[in-house]
């Protein structure tokens, strides 16, 4: 094949840049376009808009800077425009708070609107009809633009095809309370939701007085034409019931514990059912998952829990009764865990993340968030002994929490996240019945001296033992360790049952170690041989 002869050099403009070679287009159209079109990342192509900007780039009065040319006066067809506020403060500093959750040098783009009721959600480009749930509550959507009227608190929302829920994608959001405007935009190519460009968003926010009331009521999501779906919809609860029981669900979760999980700092912190727990090992429901949806072009994220399903209770340094203390009672383990230089976890980021894993998992039916949650619940919670007399508040708030996740999954979700454990529903039983019987323990040891939020762990527990009785737990019974089972044909057969063998000799009843002699006998007693 023959070289190729080299074009000549094009001139070059003002500004250095090189001038197209016009020679090489047929009908003012480039023969090789297809090579032409830069790529747009993350937004489909069309999807940009050229626009005006009202923020220009700031010079000296010297007029020094990067851009010789003075800067351009400010288009007179924007003064009256309804004008939004942008900011990249933290939330809490533009609003005049600070908190736990602000993160210092950290900045975020925050769009306010002048609407009232409370901050809104903008969601792009999703299709004509879609499934959308939010927080306690889905509802099937027909043109489907956004929420309003959000209250204060942590919100997650979670979308899906009506026709194929198996994959659901979904997204936290932090209210603030004050009129912020939220926005994501849903990229059909990725079937994913992602955060629009800067200039979008204050599009949308600006244009937002055209079609605010269009937007879905976040207390009433019927009343816009949407189709309310599952159990809490069909039983017709209201909207201060869904929010008093979501506020249970979710009120620790804060911007810093979505930030140290989903390691993603943004406006929106996006969650998915692939998603997977870092350090967990690939269960055989996930792998079926990429098997059946091996096309799915949704990149996997790791959620970065500080309780690693994999990390032992005890260390090898500790000895003798230390060491088994920390093997049997996880207290210790959760103490060093949250006091470690690089985490620092207050009682809240704790139960946030409880909170974050069962979430994710029953409303994403993310597998990776399930175990966690069970992790966290058999191996640190119910095995922590110690923890209501040490750290009662985090005790309480832990009980309280998984009360209220009980109480949902059977109330208000046609499957709970007990469904889904198998061996780990029967397990649970035994882990309440001990931890019952130890914090009964603690307390009567305590006596007059117990502080009143050393009580008050017994009153959580009390919920959490009040939430299984409709599951035919009886924790106050004495655990049948004999008894005769009848068959199907009419036998009876005699079991013994040695779940709770362990917990049953301790105390009173534990084994007592004795010292024998060179015969075998135990020493110490009186022999009239000798």
């Amino acid at each position: 094949m023959a070289d190729r002869q080299p074009s000549p050099p094009s001139p070059l403009g003002p500004d250095g840049l090189r001038k197209s070679n016009s020679t090489a287009s047929s009908g003012a159209r480039s023969t090789r376009s297809h090579d032409s079109v830069s790529v747009l990342g993350a937004h489909p192509y069309g999807s940009l808009h050229l626009h005006q900007p009202d923020e220009l780039p700031l010079h000296d009065a010297q007029g020094r800077g990067d851009d010789p040319h003075p800067p351009l006066d400010p288009p007179g067809n924007l003064q009256g425009r309804k004008r939004v506020q942008f900011s990249d403060a933290p939330p809490e500093m533009l609003h005049g708070r600070s908190g736990p959750s602000a993160s210092p040098g950290e900045a975020r783009d925050v769009v306010t609107h002048s609407m009232g009721g409370g901050d809104v959600l903008l969601v792009l480009d999703l299709p004509q009809v879609y499934l959308v749930g939010c927080d306690a509550v889905s509802f099937t959507a027909r043109h489907f633009g956004g929420i309003r009227d959000i209250p204060a608190g942590p919100h997650f929302f979670w979308l899906t095809h009506p026709d194929s829920g198996a994959v659901r994608t979904g997204f936290w959001i932090v209210s603030s309370g004050t009129h912020r405007v939220h926005v994501l935009q849903w990229d059909r190519f990725s079937e994913a939701m992602l955060e629009p460009s800067r200039a979008e968003a204050r599009i949308q926010a600006e244009n937002l007085q055209g079609f605010h009331d269009k937007l879905v009521p976040y207390h009433d999501p019927a009343s816009v034409g949407s189709e309310p779906r599952g159990l809490e919809a069909s039983a017709g609860r209201a909207s201060n019931e869904r929010f008093a029981m979501w506020k249970r669900l979710s009120g620790s979760i804060t911007e810093r514990v979505l930030d140290r999980v989903t390691g993603q700092r943004a406006s929106g912190w996006l969650v998915d059912t692939t998603d997977r727990v870092k350090g967990a090992v690939l269960l055989a429901a996930e792998m079926e998952l990429e098997r059946r949806f091996s096309n799915h072009t949704l990149q996997s994220r790791e959620l970065n829990f500080s309780f690693s399903q994999h990390a032992k209770t005890y260390s090898a340094d500790a000895l003798g009764a230390d060491r088994t203390l920390a093997a049997t009672d996880a207290t210790p383990y959760m103490m060093s865990v949250m006091s470690a230089p690089d985490r620092e976890l207050s009682e809240d980021d704790v139960v946030g993340e409880l909170q974050l894993a069962y979430i994710a998992g029953a409303h994403l039916g993310n597998d990776a968030c399930i175990q966690q949650w069970w992790h966290m619940l058999l191996r640190l919670i119910l095995k922590a002994h110690l923890l209501p007399e040490h750290r009662p508040v985090l005790a309480a708030k832990l009980l309280q929490a998984v009360a209220a996740q009980l109480q949902y999954g059977s109330e208000w979700l046609d499957e709970s996240i007990l469904d889904y454990g198998g061996p780990n529903a029967h397990e649970l039983r035994l882990a309440l019945i001990i931890y019952k019987r130890r914090l009964d323990e603690v307390l009567q040891g305590l006596g007059s001296l117990a502080t009143g939020d050393q009580l008050t762990v017994g009153t959580s527990f009390a919920k959490v033992e009040s939430e299984v009785v409709g599951l035919g737990w009886d924790l106050r019974g004495d655990y049948l360790r004999k008894g005769k089972v009848t068959m199907e044909d009419g036998e009876e057969v005699e079991l013994e049952m040695a779940e709770l063998q362990a917990e049953d000799e301790r105390g009173e009843w534990a084994p007592e170690v004795v010292e024998l002699d060179e015969h075998g006998r135990q020493r110490d007693l009186v022999s009239w041989n000798d």
